[in-house]
């Protein structure tokens, strides 16, 4: 395998980045729900994150920053992620989630990524506007991972996938493996092993002679 491509939310970072941006405006009810029915795949991923970052509008870009500051990978996932680039692998994380969270994130466990994938939030006279733009909108994971594997000339049989939640499955369906990391149920049915700590994940890993 050459290259594996995460999520982010609920899989490289144990909560989601708009929930907790979504208790700074107290949205974060109504933002959880949203969420969960996205993550199910009870409505479209592009449905869900309009609903939701509608929510956050007039949240103070100071405060949104304070929120991103906070934003952490899971405990061991910084390591994984630099033992990985020990063994050469190329690792990209593809969510719908927003960038600067993500690079925060990376900053703080002190390692990096060759690609991120994601989104940002508008913001006008220092506050959110409600709206968002990014690759991963109105296009699948599928048409990002695809992206990147051309650019990279990787063939997709030589791609690992992680993922939990609904917007993940066409990934999952892509590559030449597929991880779910604590997945929703209906993602369970589309991956090759499921794993529930970031120890199973390294000893899964390690098996397939990735690390």
């Amino acid at each position: 395998m050459q290259l594996i491509a995460f999520d982010f939310d609920g899989t490289l970072s144990e909560g989601e980045m708009i929930v907790e941006l979504a208790t700074e405006v107290g949205h974060r009810s109504q933002i959880s729900e949203i969420t969960q029915k996205g993550m199910r795949g009870e409505i479209s991923f592009g449905e869900s994150l309009n609903l939701r970052t509608g929510l956050l509008k007039g949240l103070s870009e100071e405060n949104a920053g304070r929120v991103y500051q906070n934003t952490f990978l899971r405990p061991g996932m910084g390591e994984l992620l630099e033992n990985l680039k020990e063994k050469n692998i190329k690792i990209a994380i593809i969510t719908g989630g927003f960038l600067e969270g993500v690079e925060r994130a990376l900053e703080n466990s002190d390692t990096s990524v060759d690609w991120i994938v994601a989104n940002d939030l508008m913001v006008e006279k220092g506050h959110l506007t409600g709206e968002v733009r990014g690759e991963l909108i109105h296009k699948s994971k599928r048409e990002a991972l695809d992206k990147i594997c051309t650019m990279a000339k990787i063939p997709i049989e030589q791609v690992v996938a992680i993922g939990d939640g609904a917007n993940d499955i066409p990934m999952l369906e892509r590559a030449g493996f597929s991880i779910g990391f604590r997945p929703k149920m209906i993602v369970k049915e589309y991956c090759d092993v499921v794993v529930d700590t970031v120890g199973e994940l390294r000893d899964l890993l390690a098996e397939k002679n990735i690390l």
